[in-house]
């Protein structure tokens, strides 16, 4: 949803030279490809978070998350700042797109077993990450500064894949710990954001990973009888999963007001607001898709049974994260309404006792049918409460750059 823009928020006088205009760079094939090497470790997540659905299991799926996540957040920083143009950039993502295939291989057994590839791995990525930022010219000083800390959070990586598992638990949680305060240490002034390119870059993340959830439907029923029921429940997690494309992507102009706002505020700024929504929040988002999604695989077995809490929990906890981090993604961009999202969270906590006392269908049923009835509810609000027409973009919105 596109809305009017404040005056705050209009189109800025033409740049000075205190005022950059960063380059329009739309997403290429590669990066697409480099996406695609990154949701696998998302499948191998999900299967990890499935196979060990107890608190132990999440909080390690947790923490590789977050250091897989930082990781792939700087491959888009980079590549907004360094597109991969040229055969030599194109090989080093290569290179790093082979990285990412070793943690990813390394994922299931991370705590008991391969731990060191999965430091091989990452320190392959780190490498080639550390190798291509020097070619963006007018943000090397920005990424010298934080070159110690991105060394730092990597050594204990590779570092902790040899230790027991606790003392990898330690390690790992300290290297996250590096990676959240680095910007804040840092800085982050100094790196130069192609605004659409990057806005652009993580909606596309956020619709190949939403496909995990879909492949969970087909690998939870692998090796069942084609039944009502089992049917049934697979119908009724596709409509769950056209819910989270819509709440992320059904208001098509949302993504022009974020892009907006973006653009129009100062450099320093732009850059913390874009770190802690598509960096922070973003990690929410996976999350939630990623507990959603082992959840499916869980409910797919079993249709016609009763889940256990952790089942019925899982399903309705990755979908109220998900949404929640929507809700906080539009009011950081003034975007509205969210009444109806919040309500769709607290709502969907009702639904356990369904999973756990009915059956998995009858809880993926329930989850469905109170999606659609928010998503009905907020678009008839949006139909009958149209913000003025917003004459730069020909759409309706309503976006708040502070």
């Amino acid at each position: 949803m596109t809305l009017p823009l404040p005056e705050s928020a209009m189109p800025a006088p033409p740049a000075t030279p205190a005022d950059p205009v960063e380059s329009t760079v739309r997403v290429s094939t590669l990066e697409l490809f480099f996406d695609l090497v990154f949701v696998f470790t998302v499948t191998q997540l999900t299967a990890a978070i499935a196979h060990e659905l107890n608190p132990t299991g999440i909080t390690r799926v947790v923490l590789m998350l977050a250091l897989i996540w930082w990781m792939y957040s700087g491959y888009v920083w980079l590549t907004n700042t360094v597109p991969p143009t040229t055969p030599l950039r194109q090989a080093l993502l290569m290179v790093g797109m082979a990285g990412f295939l070793v943690v990813a291989l390394a994922i299931p057994h991370a705590f008991d077993g391969t731990g060191e590839a999965f430091g091989f791995g990452y320190l392959m990525l780190s490498g080639v990450h550390f190798a291509m930022f020097p070619a963006s010219g007018g943000t090397r000083q920005a990424f010298v500064r934080i070159a110690p800390f991105n060394m730092s959070s990597t050594a204990l990586i590779v570092v902790g894949g040899f230790l027991d598992t606790n003392a990898q638990l330690a390690a790992w949680a300290a290297a996250v710990v590096v990676q959240v305060i680095t910007p804040y240490v840092a800085g982050n002034d100094g790196f130069r954001l192609s605004v659409p390119h990057f806005v652009e870059r993580h909606g596309l993340v956020v619709i190949v990973a939403l496909g995990e959830s879909v492949i969970a439907i087909g690998v939870g029923a692998q090796g069942l009888a084609l039944t009502p029921t089992l049917i049934a429940t697979a119908a009724s997690t596709l409509t769950v999963c056209f819910a989270i494309w819509w709440a992320y992507f059904g208001a098509e102009d949302d993504e022009h007001a974020v892009v907006a706002v973006l653009e129009r505020m100062e450099p320093r700024a732009r850059n913390l607001r874009a770190l802690n929504i598509h960096g922070y929040v973003h990690y929410g988002l996976l999350l939630g898709m990623l507990l959603f999604a082992a959840g499916v695989k869980g409910a797919m077995a079993h249709p016609s049974d009763h889940l256990d809490t952790a089942h019925a929990g899982t399903l309705v906890g990755g979908l109220a994260l998900f949404l929640a981090s929507v809700v906080v993604i539009r009011r950081s961009f003034g975007i509205t309404p969210n009444g109806y999202r919040i309500g769709a969270v607290l709502t969907l906590l009702a639904t356990v006792p369904i999973g756990r006392f009915g059956s998995a269908l009858a809880q993926i049923a329930a989850i469905a049918a109170i999606l659609i009835v928010y998503g009905t509810l907020e678009t008839r609000h949006r139909h009958r409460h149209p913000g003025p027409l917003d004459v730069h973009t020909g759409s309706v919105a309503s976006v708040d750059p502070r």
